[in-house]
């Protein structure tokens, strides 16, 4: 009878909640699904424990996802885009990249549905409009304080700057970086290449010769573990240092031993982040194990994947079960202190991104002794605010 009794008041319980319907637009085939599958399973992760959580108290809202993988092309990215406004959902997580984030928030603005990039990083994507949010940093921050950590802790005076030309964060990353090393007195050469490169003998012809204290890398896994064995190979020498986008196990596992002391910058994971963002940082990564014990990668992609979702979720709630998009969008405008599984999150008085983020710096050790072959040591963190 008891059993009975508490079957049906579940029942009526969930028949009374909201049931609303979240856009996912992911790169989870192609050239950067490496970043996009941890992303995806941050949400779904997330989604499973607030639902699991014994209190109830996060579950006023039935969350449905519908998820599309945009191939990792701009057209598959606008696809899905137009996809979520046919759908009708309420708002949309996604995408990963910049390249594929830009041109999704150009449709969604203009239907009015919030988006939300996990992990767009150029200052451009929340400038498109009121209806576009981020849970990363920006590329302006991460130049800055890679050329910061480069100069004052490596003493680099000189780089070679390697970004692809044809994508939005590998190439504005670039730039800010070059113009942040110029302003503490580095002098910088910079590479071109495109995408799905495989041959960087002309890039290294180019660079053959020019002694350099780092070489920068801006760019994606895809190319970056072909290109550092190829530096490695041809004998150029310098500390070789990546941006966000190399937090992939795509870089150890293909590249193999090349990429042993690769350093790079990253989302701040549970190692990096203090206090209570710390605490729920591991206990969502306790967590995560239950869900997907075999996952390839747990790392910053996947806590903003997850802190997408939370948000989202969140200002749902708070907006009520008659809420309109706007009515969404301008709870997500004014939070603040969200207790976010990758550090709290304040939206209020900013252009939609976070007003304080912490970015990790991190060192490749390949080969490790662990059954991966590969390890990611943590070096530092450093926050917006310092």
């Amino acid at each position: 009878m008891k059993r009975l009794l508490a079957t049906l008041v579940l029942a009526l319980f969930s028949a009374a909640m909201a049931q609303v319907t979240v856009g996912v637009n992911l790169e989870l085939s192609g050239r950067f699904a490496g970043i996009g599958i941890p992303t995806l399973q941050g949400i779904e992760a997330a989604l499973a424990q607030l639902e699991a959580d014994p209190s109830g108290a996060r579950i006023r809202t039935s969350i449905t996802l519908s998820i599309c993988d945009n191939a990792t092309t701009v057209e598959g990215s606008i696809g899905c885009a137009h996809r979520f406004v046919d759908e009708g959902v309420v708002a949309v997580l996604g995408a990963i990249s910049t390249s594929m984030s830009i041109p999704a928030a150009g449709v969604l603005q203009d239907a009015g549905i919030v988006m939300i990039s996990t992990s767009s990083t150029n200052p451009a994507t929340t400038q498109i409009g009121d209806y576009i949010f981020r849970v990363a940093y920006t590329d302006d921050f991460q130049a800055k304080v890679t050329a910061r950590h480069v100069v004052n802790d490596l003493g680099a005076g000189s780089a070679i700057v390697f970004r692809q030309q044809d994508d939005d964060y590998s190439f504005g990353l670039a730039g800010f970086f070059v113009e942040a090393f110029a302003a503490l007195g580095g002098e910088s050469v910079v590479v071109d290449y495109v995408a799905n490169t495989m041959d960087f003998n002309a890039q290294i012809n180019d660079i053959f010769g020019t002694q350099a204290d780092i070489i920068y890398f801006s760019g994606f896994c895809a190319e970056g573990a072909i290109l550092v064995p190829q530096l490695k190979d041809a004998g150029i020498e310098g500390q070789i240092f990546g941006s966000a986008a190399s937090d992939d196990s795509q870089c150890p596992v293909a590249g193999g031993e090349a990429f042993n002391g690769y350093l790079f910058t990253g989302y701040a994971g549970p190692e990096i982040l203090s206090g209570e963002t710390a605490k729920r940082a591991r206990d969502f990564r306790a967590f995560f194990e239950t869900i997907f014990p075999d996952a390839a990668d747990f790392n910053g992609f996947t806590l903003a994947g997850a802190d997408s979702l939370n948000v989202i979720v969140e200002v749902i709630d708070r907006a009520g079960d008659m809420a309109s998009a706007a009515d969404i969008r301008d709870q997500l405008a004014a939070l603040v202190g969200f207790p976010g599984v990758s550090g709290e999150i304040t939206y209020a008085g900013t252009d939609g991104t976070p007003s304080d983020r912490t970015i990790g710096f991190f060192e490749y050790v390949v080969p490790a002794d662990n059954d991966q072959g590969w390890d990611k040591i943590v070096k530092f963190g450093v926050g917006t605010g310092e």
